[in-house]
């Protein structure tokens, strides 16, 4: 057995899912002194409406802990990771690796873990990923179904699967079939199909005073029973048939239901007990008088080793099941230990056959037969089998990467320069987004706003980098040079200066008026409105005004993409208050067009960008406040 190793399990199921050989496995290397981070199912497929409860479960779990860790036994951790539910986006796979890098280098860093190994029973592309950046000192990846014939939705994980196969140092299989495959793949293939914890049901079954479950309490006569998940691979019409042919018999099935089960309710002698804890399954096995394996025979179930075949033989139940390839196989190579029936009828006789010896001395041998194979076919045996592997492995590793150093620091090497080479190609494209292409004046122009220049009461003017940055600069000038150009052009004979911001030169509006008067605008012409601080106090110092001087139109002069922003501000206030019966049509907005700031060649980028994502906050802001 492994002692003292840091280990990083990546499950296909939910440590709060049918206790199976993802959490025995982990719970015996815990409680031989290893400390285990158990991670939960990230998937291989998105999510459907059937999994609201596990996904519920999964967000309780996350609040239950720490950043989704939360401690379930000494030594052991879980992580519950909220991830986002697109297994083959390569988008949502990076975000996902992201978060689960921060959270586990984290933790580890915490706990002091340090190189750890990783076990995984999920090949998905994400979990290849992180493992790799886990830099671990091996990787142990245990196939325990075909995940691609599971459903359609997980057929894309053939290529992870295979990636992941070719990079583990030891490959783990449950059935044949999964050994013949993972081959293909890798030289380091062994077979360690899911078993018993002996040790809880012998001591059920020799406890003389073990209490009768609740839920099986006035169930006479014989018990066929069948523990496990009520899957699509449950052959429920066969089911449905040996209750028929066996009214004298109850069928008693304990497992959650993963699929619609109404055509088994229906029939009063099939009676579904729902999922039990693990710990409770002892107590239901002890009533049963035969244990079955009804699946129906498919391309996943060729793959599948049913784990229950051993919780039935440590209870020294006879065990009947369809003929699916690893049951043909276990009942050649241990006979007299299963019977294999295709259908309800044959399952019926071997059923009767075995009722008619129930009290012989021939199956009390037979049961004594079947505790023993149980036995040695138990999870502490096979698991420290697997310990001695990889402890082999682990020197064998070390004695190649003390030969092979040259090999391995040029591999280290290699990977390093790729990774600089992406995230210089990375930075390249960001920069050539950025600075080189017009993506930022696609951006600012939904925030412009433009309408006709025609004659007015007034020119009013917003300075101090309205539509910018926030700050005062160049286009301030610009602004001005604007005003006194239609000003003399007739088209409204005073004009506005509004700005409360002072430059290192003087005051925003100050150095606008001289602009103007030494362009020939008179001063009685010219009016300072020096209090606003922001956009919305330049629109309503405005208005003030216009009302106070009976002005009823205006032409409004401000940054490129300051319009759209001004339009709304102007809009909201002429709906919501009197200002002297000025109309929003009356308000014309004629900013600058032609812009040194927002100049392709003279302009600075960096700016331009701080003035568009500058605009777009101030609009929600703006709308936050109910400015707009």
């Amino acid at each position: 057995m492994l002692h003292d190793e840091d280990i990083i399990c990546f499950s296909s199921i939910d440590w709060d899912f049918n206790w199976q050989g993802h959490q025995q496995i982990m719970h015996s290397l815990a409680a031989a002194g290893n400390r285990v981070l158990f991670v939960e199912n990230t998937g291989v497929r998105a999510p459907r409406l059937g999994d609201y409860n596990r996904l519920v479960s999964r967000l309780r779990n996350w609040r239950s802990g720490y950043k989704g860790i939360r401690q379930v036994e000494e030594n052991l951790f879980v992580f519950s990771p909220l991830l986002l539910p697109f297994p083959y986006s390569r988008a949502a796979r990076w975000l996902n690796r992201v978060l689960m890098l921060r959270v586990i280098r984290s933790w580890c860093r915490s706990v002091r873990f340090s190189r750890p190994l990783v076990w995984s029973f999920l090949p998905s592309a994400l979990t290849r990923e992180v493992t790799e950046a886990l830099e671990p000192r091996l990787v142990v990846y245990y196939c325990i179904d075909s995940f691609a014939d599971s459903s359609s939705a997980a057929t894309r994980i053939r290529g992870p699967e295979q990636e992941m196969l070719r990079r583990a140092d030891l490959v783990f299989v449950t059935s044949e079939k999964l050994r013949e495959h993972c081959s293909e793949h890798n030289a380091q293939v062994h077979k360690f199909p899911f078993t018993v914890d002996y040790e809880p049901f012998a001591r059920v079954r020799d406890d003389s005073a073990a209490p009768e479950p609740e839920d099986m309490r006035g169930l006479e006569g014989p018990i066929l029973g069948y523990v496990g998940g009520l899957h699509r691979w449950v052959d429920q019409e066969l089911l449905v048939g040996l209750a028929r042919l066996m009214p004298e018999c109850h069928l008693v099935l304990v497992g959650p239901e993963q699929e619609p089960a109404d055509r088994l309710r229906a029939e009063p002698n099939i009676h579904l007990l729902g999922g039990k804890p693990h710990s409770e399954l002892p107590l239901y096995l002890k009533r049963f008088t035969v244990g079955l394996v009804p699946y129906l025979r498919t391309a996943y179930t060729d793959n599948v080793y049913p784990t229950k075949l051993n919780e039935y033989l440590a209870m020294g139940l006879p065990v009947l099941s369809t003929p699916i390839r690893e049951a043909g196989l276990f009942a050649r190579e241990n006979p007299g230990m299963l019977d294999l029936c295709p259908d309800a009828e044959s399952m019926a006789r071997a059923v009767r056959e075995r009722l008619a010896v129930l009290d012989t001395e021939q199956e009390s041998a037979a049961r004594l037969r079947r505790h023993e194979l149980a036995r040695l076919n138990a999870w502490p045996e096979r698991i420290e089998r697997m310990c001695d592997l990889i402890g082999e492995r682990l020197a064998e590793l070390r004695t190649n990467s003390g030969q092979g150093w040259r090999q391995n620091l040029r591999t280290l090497l290699g990977a390093a320069r790729r990774r600089l080479v992406v995230a210089a190609s990375l930075l390249l494209l960001i920069y050539a987004t950025l600075y080189l292409s017009p993506l930022v004046y696609w951006l600012g122009r939904p925030l412009s706003h433009a309408d006709p220049a025609v004659c007015s009461d007034v020119i009013l003017v917003f300075g101090g980098g309205v539509g910018e940055t926030g700050r005062p600069g160049s286009s301030t000038f610009e602004r001005a040079a604007a005003a006194v150009e239609m000003y003399h052009r007739g088209l409204a004979p005073r004009i506005v200066f509004s700005s409360g911001y002072q430059q290192y030169t003087g005051r925003d509006v100050e150095n606008m008026l001289r602009i103007s008067v030494a362009d020939s605008v008179p001063m009685q012409d010219i009016i300072l409105e020096t209090s606003s601080a922001n956009n919305y106090g330049n629109v309503a110092g405005c208005l003030a005004l216009m009302d106070s001087l009976g002005c009823r139109s205006a032409l409004v002069v401000t940054g490129t993409v300051n319009g759209l922003r001004s339009r709304l501000i102007f809009d909201h206030l002429l709906r919501g208050q009197a200002f002297g019966g000025i109309r929003p049509d009356s308000i014309r907005l004629a900013p600058i067009r032609q812009s040194v700031f927002f100049d392709p060649v003279n302009g600075d980028r960096g700016e331009q960008w701080q003035a568009v994502l500058h605009e777009y906050q101030a609009l929600v802001w703006y709308w936050w406040k109910d400015w707009i």
